[in-house]
């Protein structure tokens, strides 16, 4: 790495708030991390993968943080009587265009892919890709949860911690953070990402990266009603279905954007 390029990573903030949303994100050095080799034969085999620098929102969207969305763009709410999806208590108010009461800050689901893309153009983002979103949260050392590779089911939302349900995101942080500090990627919702659902080895430059492709794209980290054997951070999910009560999503922007954008300055205090 050339000195220039040292001395502008050395300028790039830990954290930022993201002016367009509010959200807090997270910087994630690039380089090489070990992707892939968990229990599931689509999480095999481990490969080597190379991500940018870039960052990623901290938490998932919430009910919250979308209905600022709506309210802006006059979106469609996340409101559902389809059998299959058994929206229950997650349907919004169609009428009155809120959230569940006593949800606001848990993660929005009931969203599309379509949907989270939305947003986060919306935002001035983008959603995270596999290989990112798995990055920020394992970091470097393969672990198998964020924050090891013993499971513990006080730190997660799945179907250990009984709850049945989503939690508020910010639930169980800072003790589910993964090294670099990024809260519940394991449990709660199922995320979606850019990626089309395609075997590995990932490789960001055969196509699966295409926003125009058609085919299902993939979903990480497991959720409520998921067991430790699924709710993992190598865990991956084809999104074969538009949207369900237990899929929701969080952004990213890759550090050459923010520097670019300026969004630097607007930074919270080094996690």
């Amino acid at each position: 790495m050339s000195k220039q390029k040292q001395k502008e990573k050395a300028k790039l903030p830990r954290t930022l708030v993201w002016g367009r949303d509010g959200k807090e994100m997270i910087y994630i050095e690039g380089g090489e991390f070990t992707m892939g080799g968990g229990g599931l034969d689509n999480e095999q085999p481990a490969h080597q993968v190379h991500v940018d620098d870039f960052y990623i929102d901290r938490y998932p969207v919430t009910n919250e943080e979308y209905k600022r969305f709506v309210d802006a763009t006059g979106r469609h709410v996340p409101y559902y009587t389809v059998e299959w999806a058994d929206a229950g208590h997650y349907n919004w108010d169609p009428d009155e265009r809120t959230p569940p009461p006593g949800k606001e800050r848990h993660p929005v689901v009931l969203v599309s892919w379509d949907d989270a893309r939305a947003y986060a153009e919306w935002a001035g983002k983008r959603l995270p890709t596999e290989a990112e979103w798995e990055r920020a949260a394992r970091g470097t050392d393969a672990r198998r949860w964020p924050w090891g590779d013993e499971f513990v089911g006080a730190r997660c939302n799945t179907k250990e911690s009984g709850l049945g349900g989503t939690a508020a995101v910010d639930a169980f942080s800072p003790s589910c953070d993964s090294p670099d500090g990024v809260a519940d990627m394991v449990g709660n919702v199922w995320e979606w990402t850019s990626s089309l659902f395609r075997p590995y080895p990932y490789d960001a430059h055969d196509g699966r990266e295409s926003q125009a492709a058609e085919g299902w794209r993939v979903l990480r980290g497991g959720s409520w009603s998921n067991d430790l054997d699924r709710a993992r951070c190598t865990a991956r999910l084809d999104g074969d279905f538009l949207f369900f009560k237990n899929v929701g999503f969080r952004c990213a922007i890759s550090a050459d954007a923010v520097e670019a954008e300026g969004a630097a300055e607007d930074t919270a205090e080094d996690a």
